[in-house]
C-alpha cells in the first residue's frame, strides 16, 4: 500500500541580495516572497537527490522522484541500510504534498534484477499521452545500479509505471558499445514517436575513467535507440554529468550540466545546439562551485528567459540565475534558500560539519510562479528532507 503523508506550506519573505555576472547589473533586486514547504519528510529517514530521479509536470500538477534510507550521522550522506526510490505528488503547485511508493517502481526487490528482469517493449509508446512520463535508470549513483541502462514509463501521471524495459538496440552503436551508462532523466518529447533523451556515458578505464555526456533518441515510440551525438567531447581533464535540457525552437536547444573539474574548481556549464542536437557548442558559466559541486535545474520561462538554479554547499543555500538570451550570459546571482542547519560528521565533535543539499529540479506552474524542489535540514527538520520553495520571476 502507498504510504501517504501532507504538509503545510510555510512562507518566508526574503531580500535577495545582487551579485553582478556583468558589470552593467548592479541595480538591488526587490524583495521577492519566497514560500517553503515539505514535499517528502518521515522520522528517521534521510531523503535526498530529485536531481537524480526526476520531476514530472501536468499543469498544477506535479510529481517528484527522490531516494529514502535510514538516517545515521556520519561522514558524507547522512544514510544507510536499504536505498528505495519513492515519489510525492502535489495537485496544488507545490504548495502540499503527498508522499507514495509505487508498487514495482525502483524498489529494493526489483533493482536486484534490472539487468534480467527487463524486457523489450512490444508496442509503442504514444510520448505525447496526456498522462506520459518516462523515468531513465542507470547505473553510478544512489539507488541505482545497472550499466546498461533502461526506463519505465506511466500513462496516469505516475500513479503506475510500466517497466522495466531496455534501451533495446543503444549499445550496439559503435559510440556506446562496451560502454556503461550513468544517466539521470533529462528529455525532451518531439512527437507521439520520437523523443531525445540526454545521457551519460562513462569511457575510459580504471581511473582515468571520465563520464561524457550524449544524446540518444527513439523514433518508434520507444521499441528501439539509437545515439544522435556527443554534447561533450572526449577528455581526460573532467567529468559532465547531471544534464538539464530546455528546447527553445524546433533546433535550438540549450543543455546546462556539472562539469567536474580533475584538481581544479567544478562548474555549472551549458552548451548550446542550434542543429536539432546534431552538434554543440559551449556556451557560457553559470556558476563556479568553490567546494562540492551541485548540479543545475534549468528551465524555460514563459517569458522567454531562461532561469538556472543548483545548490552550493559550501555555504548551504540554494541559488540560482537569470539569462535574457537564451544562455549566453546570466544575471546577477540570488539566493533562494539560506536557513540550511549543518549537523557535525561526528556527533561529538563541531569540527567537521556537513552541508549536504540542493539536487534540485525546477518547474514553472501555468501562473508564471516557479517551484524549486531539492535536499534540505534545517533547525526545526535536521534529517534531510524533500523540501519545495515557490517564487514569482
Amino acid at each position: 500500500m502507498p504510504i501517504r503523508y501532507s504538509f503545510p506550506l510555510v512562507t518566508l519573505a526574503l531580500l535577495i541580495p545582487c551579485f553582478a555576472l556583468k558589470a552593467e547589473e548592479t541595480d538591488q533586486q526587490p524583495s521577492i516572497n519566497f514560500e517553503h514547504s515539505i514535499a517528502a519528510i518521515e522520522p528517521g529517514r534521510f531523503h535526498g537527490w530529485p536531481a537524480n530521479n526526476g520531476v514530472w509536470q501536468w499543469g498544477n500538477e506535479i510529481v517528484v522522484a527522490y531516494t529514502q534510507g535510514d538516517f545515521i550521522v556520519q561522514g558524507g550522506h547522512n544514510i544507510t541500510g536499504r536505498q528505495d526510490t519513492l515519489l510525492s505528488r502535489s495537485k496544488d503547485g507545490g504548495q502540499t504534498w503527498e508522499m507514495y511508493d509505487p508498487e514495482g517502481f525502483l524498489d529494493d526487490d526489483n533493482k536486484q534484477f534490472l539487468g534480467g528482469g527487463k524486457t523489450n517493449l512490444t508496442e509503442p509508446i504514444d510520448f505525447t499521452h496526456p498522462g506520459f512520463a518516462l523515468r531513465i535508470f542507470a547505473t553510478g549513483y544512489h539507488g541505482n545500479d545497472d550499466p546498461t541502462g533502461g526506463f519505465y514509463y506511466t500513462y496516469n501521471k505516475g500513479q503506475d509505471w510500466n517497466g522495466p524495459y531496455h534501451l533495446t538496440g543503444l549499445l550496439d552503436h559503435p559510440e556506446l558499445k562496451g560502454k556503461e551508462l550513468n544517466p539521470r532523466t533529462d528529455y525532451l518529447v518531439q512527437n507521439d514517436k520520437h523523443c531525445f533523451i540526454f545521457i551519460t556515458a562513462r569511457v575510459g578505464e580504471g581511473e582515468e575513467k571520465r563520464s561524457r555526456i550524449g544524446v540518444i533518441e527513439s523514433t518508434d515510440g520507444g521499441l528501439t535507440f539509437d545515439f544522435v551525438s556527443w554534447v561533450l567531447p572526449e577528455t581526460d581533464d573532467y567529468s559532465g554529468i547531471m544534464s538539464q535540457t530546455v528546447q527553445l525552437s524546433e533546433k535550438e536547444f540549450v543543455l546546462a550540466y556539472r562539469k567536474m573539474n580533475q584538481g581544479k574548481k567544478s562548474t555549472v556549464e551549458t552548451w548550446k545546439s542550434t542543429d536539432g542536437c546534431k552538434s554543440w557548442t559551449c556556451q557560457s558559466t553559470v556558476k563556479v562551485m568553490r567546494t562540492h559541486s551541485n548540479p543545475p535545474a534549468l528551465v524555460l520561462l514563459q517569458d522567454g528567459r531562461l532561469c538556472c538554479i543548483y545548490g552550493d554547499r559550501l555555504v548551504g543555500e540554494i541559488r540560482g540565475r537569470y539569462s535574457s538570451d537564451k544562455g549566453e550570459t546570466w544575471g546577477p546571482e540570488f539566493i533562494i534558500r539560506d536557513d540550511f542547519h549543518s549537523l557535525p560528521d561526528d556527533p561529538d565533535s563541531q569540527r567537521s560539519l556537513s552541508t549536504d543539499c540542493g539536487y534540485p529540479r525546477l518547474v514553472q506552474r501555468p501562473d508564471g510562479k516557479l517551484v524549486a524542489m531539492y535536499y534540505w535540514a534545517t533547525a526545526e527538520h535536521p534529517e534531510q528532507h524533500i523540501a519545495a520553495t515557490i517564487w514569482t520571476p
